[in-house]
């Protein structure tokens, strides 16, 4: 009997050491720049306690219009659906689900491959050349990752009204584009008319992630005649960020038709709420670039224009004049003759015209300038 438990003992012992040696292999191929989807397979294989399996190219063909997508992505990214290698690591690891929250997340990688969402180059097999790191390749298709992918489900889905479930980082890029007062100066086809800046619409078709990123922080490192302002705000990532995912959704090019799109494609009611009555309240958003009570009318006077409260505290942009006076000094005619056109009085203004504003938004941008009443002179005689 003791020599049973010898024997046992024994056997334990060997099968922790070939387990050991299939995750040290496994390590190996994780560090290794080198590993082809042949060794990726094998090591998955391995993990999973699979002992009968075929190595092969994984393939799904992608019917879009005018050519199929050839996407071999899951040779390496084998686990990418299997709920049981979320621990894997590298490309072993099982992809989270792009909805959270559901039951069943909607999005069948076997069907939709992996570069309709992350880019790439979706043929190659080379780790290098699959993820679009080779010279020559088109840097509008770097490989996107985390939060960036976003950017391409329209290329799928509509992004003319409502949101998006798993699309957290573009809708804040969505709102910060309306915030920010980029709309201002840039034209986005169905968002925005403006005429003084590059139009954005094919934004993301032309350049890469990138590209975009350093284009919103350094308005001059891709056009050294840029008149684009440097913004405060440029300093924070995760804004930038958000905006730059927003961009590189503007995409002319798509999929997304009913025949076409891998999940099907919906497009939901785009439905125009603007302010209709007047109002301070109205106003103060307006100039803050934030929505007022579900209207889809925008400002972000903020951005480029300073103003000081009652104490003499100033806040907002550092572009534009400071608007603490400006009602004082000009009244309320020229400065909502300005807003709407502001080469009316300086031919040589950056100011973005607002010419789409109606009558009850205007007023509520004059009504809210008017309420500044910081007085110079009585805080300065206070002082003495």
């Amino acid at each position: 009997m003791f020599k049973d438990y010898q024997i046992l003992l024994i056997l334990v012992v060997v099968g922790l050491i070939i387990t050991a040696m299939s995750v040290l292999k496994s390590a190996d191929i994780i560090m290794s720049e080198d590993a082809t989807y042949r060794d990726w397979q094998h090591a998955y294989f391995e993990a999973i306690g699979e002992d009968e399996y075929e190595i092969e190219v994984k393939q799904v063909n992608l019917e879009t219009e005018g050519i199929t997508m050839v996407d071999r992505c899951q040779s390496c990214h084998i686990g990418a659906s299997n709920p049981e290698a979320v621990d894997f690591e590298g490309p072993l690891a099982f992809h989270p689900p792009i909805v959270p929250g559901v039951e069943k997340d909607p999005h069948d990688f076997n069907k939709m491959g992996c570069a309709i969402c992350h880019d790439g180059n979706s043929r190659a097999l080379d780790i290098h050349d699959a993820h679009g790191e080779l010279h020559g390749w088109p840097s509008s298709l770097t490989m996107l990752t985390g939060k960036s992918a976003q950017a391409n489900c329209f290329r799928c889905h509509a992004q003319e009204g409502g949101t998006l479930a798993g699309a957290a980082h573009f809708e804040k890029g969505r709102e910060l584009y309306l915030e920010k007062a980029c709309w201002g100066c840039h034209a986005i086809e169905g968002v925005s008319n403006a005429k003084q800046a590059p139009n954005l619409t094919n934004a993301g078709g032309k350049h890469g992630y990138d590209y975009l990123y350093e284009s919103i922080q350094y308005p001059k490192a891709n056009d050294e005649n840029s008149k684009m302002p440097k913004f405060d705000w440029v300093y924070d990532n995760e804004t930038v960020s958000a905006l730059t995912t927003y961009l590189k959704a503007q995409q002319v090019k798509k999929i997304r038709t009913e025949k076409y799109a891998p999940l099907g494609y919906q497009k939901p009611k785009s439905i125009e709420n603007r302010i209709t009555v007047p109002s301070v309240d109205a106003g103060r958003a307006l100039f803050a670039g934030v929505s007022y009570m579900g209207s889809t009318s925008r400002g972000g006077c903020i951005n480029c224009h300073a103003w000081r409260n009652g104490d003499g505290d100033i806040a907002g942009g550092h572009i534009g004049p400071e608007l603490t006076w400006s009602i004082r000094n000009r009244g309320t005619e020229y400065v909502r003759d300005h807003i709407v056109n502001s080469r009316m009085h300086a031919p040589d203004s950056i100011m973005p015209s607002f010419r789409q504003y109606n009558d009850a938004e205007l007023d509520s941008l004059v009504l809210y300038l008017s309420t500044f009443d910081y007085k110079l002179e009585s805080n300065v005689a206070e002082s003495m």
